[in-house]
């Protein structure tokens, strides 16, 4: 089963890789969706990517914009959260599916749900790219996440045609670090001490002043893209 681990900030990536069970899409993509942000709306290129990825929520979405795909709000915010539209069963229906991007803002992460057919069947699957693979999650349990505050899952359908398959780049993964992150076991050694590099420290130094300075513009900017630049966003009344 298609699955992409997540390497540096790039959930979003790997979250539009993971939907579609193909690497079409690359970092370059994004980043020019990102450049088309900012010369639509003015709106700075930091403000939708930074170092190692960490893409905003409209970049994520622009990139399959452009790409001709037909993206709506599953789930309206006010004083109670509203599903949108039709329901995940009936969706699941229908051969121009291919899910939902998951935002998670509370901690800026995106996942994504798929459907998969296996055995004949066809069900729906919760993929992050930070744990070790494909989740099978019922559509009742997927709508109830959506709709709870506790887990404020922003979910965005995806529809239109599946994307051709390109193979994934896979990286290794140390023994140890699959052993105590992804199955919950150790080997009883003292961990390895690890220090990062010094032109590691330097980049990441300069990078935190640089973001420190105007802590509130990343904000600011994701409630702006949200009225703004979703636009092209369809949404069921």
């Amino acid at each position: 089963m298609f699955f992409v681990r997540q390497q540096s900030n790039k959930c979003g990536l790997h979250a539009i890789q993971n939907l579609f069970k193909s690497a079409a899409i690359k970092d370059e993509d994004l980043h020019q969706a990102c450049t088309t942000i900012h010369q639509e709306t003015g709106d700075r290129m930091t403000n939708h990517e930074s170092y190692g990825g960490d893409w905003s929520v409209a970049a994520v979405l622009k990139v399959l914009y452009v790409r001709g795909y037909v993206i709506k709000r599953a789930v309206k915010s006010g004083t109670t959260r509203e599903w949108c539209g039709e329901t995940i069963e009936n969706m699941m229906t229908q051969s121009n599916f291919r899910g939902f991007i998951i935002h998670l803002p509370q901690n800026h992460h995106f996942t994504c749900i798929r459907p998969e057919e296996v055995n004949g069947e066809r069900h729906l699957y919760y993929v992050d790219s930070q744990s070790t693979g494909p989740i099978r999650i019922s559509p009742r349990l997927a709508t109830r996440r959506c709709l709870a505050a506790a887990y404020a899952w922003e979910p965005f359908l995806v529809q239109g045609p599946e994307m051709d398959f390109v193979e994934a780049e896979q990286f290794p993964i140390s023994e140890q670090f699959t052993n105590s992150v992804y199955e919950g076991l150790g080997d009883g050694s003292e961990r390895a001490k690890f220090r990062p590099t010094a032109e590691f420290l330097r980049e990441w130094e300069d990078l935190s002043s640089r973001t420190n300075t105007q802590p509130k513009q990343r904000e600011l900017s994701e409630n702006t893209n949200t009225k703004e630049v979703y636009h092209y966003i369809q949404t069921d009344k």
